[in-house]
């Protein structure tokens, strides 16, 4: 042994019972029930050392365990020792020569000194300074075939070990080897069942955390609901950092703790000390990097070596920190901030997996805040472009109403040929802008949920023969015959009757802008018991199939196709407004046709 254990004797051991004494035989009986009652190899070590001390009548006793790493054996318990010795003896390396019990789980065999001289000899690296004379047993606990620690036992008086008192030694520490591999056992299974929930009890965590980062795109309240839950399933502290707040000494943007009236003492604590932005660890450290930092143990020692004055620890210790990690809030590459996770009970501790869950955690609320972010923006870009479109549709009315009334007055005061045909283009061109001023102005309010119909029971087969009213002039100037067929339509269906004429008018006008001279245009309308189903065919050219998914899709053209490329569009918002649907069919040489239904309830 090193030192501290290496050796003290007292009165010889107890070969036979005598009055007031048990046999051996009996000591070994009562320490193996003791031993048999111990769950933990720490209520084995406790048990094996205790009870064991008053068998053999020996004033000092300890037991070491062989770390699984190998290579050092750490003390687990010891009974007689003074405090200074049990803090120098609380790993022992194993190797030859250190010390009597290093020595005995090295070779796995019993050393019995029994005097100071002949443990100087043996192991002159032991030293034992404190006690003038002393007699040692290291005894090595072995199970399974190898080494499972070492049980040592000091005499304040030198020592002879006799044959009896060695096998009774060697039978005790058999004993004792089994119980510790049967405790380590149940420990292994105790920690096994312990990860297993840990992993549980994660996995949930992260899942309604997940839920509240969907369930809202206000990120500030979203991350207050996510630091809530952290309080009450993984952390007794939680806050949340944003550069600016480092920066400017703002108070988190989130401050979350298990007892709310806590909450506000690390505000105050907050205020008084506010981080430093170029400080080596914590938030601003993890701000700069993006790395993450664990701190499986928080003592006092640590808090002081950070060099702060007098109050700032007490205001440190007041918090309870225990164990704390803080993760970056990450997105696209970024760090947009910090979450810090605090542990103040003792019973808590943060390891590689909690570590591991935090992170995930940062990377699921940096993605929800910054698409938040985003939102917030295109919400602001979308509330400029309706304001742009408001100014520039009520500036323009007037101008437009008086350009075209003023070509109108020229068409009808009988004017010279060619400047008719100027009044003519004049006119054609103010209605074609406030056609275009119209369309985006229903896109935008379709785009901000805006855009309000107002059902109400229409005869559907008099609603498609108005819209084939107004434009079949356009059809007879082209040379398409155009036709309907709306006998299965004749019952009311709910609808914004204005609307519908809108969306038909946007369809058929596609399907003649598309046909040829001499083809056809059909209108055909029917009723479903549950809906309305309207489908404009024509006999033109056809859609390619890698264009016909971009069909509905604001201000895109076919190559050919004139117009502003909103009408589609716009007919499918109007659709939908309605609870409706709309699709296309089409065939490259085969024609098209363009289908949309309304709910008859």
């Amino acid at each position: 042994m090193r030192a501290g254990l290496q050796g003290r004797a007292h009165a010889p051991l107890l070969n036979a019972a005598t009055p007031g004494h048990p046999s051996r035989t009996g000591q070994l009986q009562a320490i193996t029930a003791a031993l048999s009652r111990a769950v933990t190899r720490g209520d084995v070590a406790r048990a094996l050392v205790e009870r064991t001390l008053d068998a053999v009548a020996a004033q000092e006793g300890a037991l070491w365990l062989v770390e699984r790493a190998g290579g050092v054996a750490r003390l687990v318990h010891a009974a007689g020792l003074p405090e200074e010795e049990r803090a120098r003896l609380e790993i022992l390396p194993l190797e030859r020569g250190a010390g009597p019990v290093s020595g005995s789980m090295v070779a796995c065999e019993a050393q019995y000194l029994g005097s100071r001289r002949e443990l100087a000899e043996r192991f002159p690296r032991a030293r034992m300074e404190r006690l003038p004379e002393l007699a040692l047993a290291a005894v090595p606990l072995e199970a399974e075939g190898r080494c499972l620690g070492a049980l040592a036992l000091v005499f304040h008086a030198r020592r002879h070990f006799d044959e009896e008192e060695r096998i009774f030694l060697a039978v005790l520490a058999r004993v004792a080897a089994q119980a510790l591999a049967r405790a380590r056992l149940y420990e292994s299974e105790r920690a096994a069942r312990a990860e297993a929930e840990g992993a549980h009890r994660r996995a949930a965590f992260l899942g309604e955390a997940s839920a509240l980062l969907a369930s809202s795109l206000d990120w500030e309240e979203t991350l207050a609901s996510v630091a809530r839950l952290a309080v009450a399933g993984v952390a007794d502290w939680c806050w949340v950092e944003l550069p600016e707040g480092l920066a400017g000494g703002a108070p988190p943007v989130v401050v979350a703790h298990v007892d709310p009236a806590r909450a506000e003492l690390s505000a105050a604590w907050r205020r008084r000390f506010p981080p430093e932005p170029d400080a080596p660890s914590g938030a601003p450290a993890v701000m700069r990097t993006g790395r993450s930092e664990l701190y499986p143990e928080l003592p006092a020692s640590l808090l002081d070596a950070l060099g702060r004055d007098s109050d700032a620890l007490a205001a440190d210790r007041a918090l309870e920190t225990c164990s704390a990690m803080v993760v970056p809030l990450s997105a696209r590459g970024r760090t947009l901030g910090t979450i810090t996770l605090v542990a103040s009970r003792v019973d808590r501790r943060y390891g590689p997996e909690d570590l591991a869950m935090a992170e995930e955690l940062g990377r699921r609320a940096g993605v929800a805040m910054d698409n938040a972010r985003l939102y917030d923006e295109a919400q602001r870009a979308i509330r400029a472009r309706d304001d742009v479109l408001a100014i520039v549709s009520h500036d323009l009315k007037n101008p437009l109403e008086a350009i075209y009334l003023s070509s109108a007055l020229l068409l009808r005061s009988g004017a010279a040929p060619r400047l008719r045909r100027h009044a003519e283009t004049i006119q054609r061109s103010a209605a074609r802008m406030d056609r275009l001023i119209r369309e985006l102005l229903d896109l935008s309010s379709i785009d901000a949920g805006r855009l309000v119909v107002e059902p109400r029971p229409e005869p559907l087969d008099a609603v498609v023969e108005e819209a084939l009213a107004g434009l079949s002039p356009l059809a007879l100037e082209r040379g398409i015959a155009l036709g309907a067929d709306t006998g299965g339509a004749r019952e009311p269906v709910p609808c914004d009757r204005e609307r519908i004429l809108q969306v038909l008018s946007n369809l058929v006008g596609n399907a003649l802008q598309f046909t040829p001279r001499g083809g056809h245009v059909t209108v055909r309308a029917t009723l479903a018991p549950t809906e309305a189903r309207v489908e404009v065919r024509d006999d033109g050219p056809g859609i390619a199939p890698a264009q016909l998914r971009r069909v509905f899709d604001r201000y895109w053209k076919s190559g050919s196709r004139r117009g502003s490329g909103l009408g589609l569009s716009i007919a499918k918002g109007l659709v939908e407004a309605h609870g409706g649907r709309i699709e296309v069919e089409s065939r490259l040489g085969a024609g098209s046709t363009f289908r949309f239904t309304l709910p008859r309830r």
